[in-house]
């Protein structure tokens, strides 16, 4: 897709209280990259892996079709800009206050 995807998905996270502590390259895979995020110093930062497998190459991360919560079971799918994205990229970030207090954090 495009840079708009990550800008919008950073702008999400930081208006819930979330922190991009890390960026880290993909595994020439199918993780295009990932972001470690952290909104309290009590639990360890969450990993969202940006996916990138594509028929030759691994995708570079502002042209990943989607991400996931690293060993859970939120994900977000990448659409065209608009209502249904909107409510799915708050839907995505809003699961992770369930993570995050499955973690014994209640996101404070």
């Amino acid at each position: 897709m495009s840079e708009w995807h990550l800008d919008d998905l950073r702008a999400a996270l930081i208006n819930r209280g979330w922190r991009i502590l890390q960026v880290h390259p993909g595994d020439d895979y199918a993780v295009s990259g990932s972001w470690g995020i952290q909104r309290s110093t009590r639990v360890p930062p969450l990993w969202i892996d940006f996916e990138g497998l594509d028929d030759l190459r691994t995708l570079p991360m502002d042209k990943s079709y989607g991400c996931h919560v690293r060993g859970g079971p939120s994900s977000l799918y990448f659409r065209r800009p608009g209502g249904r994205w909107q409510t799915e990229l708050e839907k995505f970030v809003t699961s992770l206050d369930a993570v995050t207090s499955t973690s014994g954090d209640a996101g404070t």
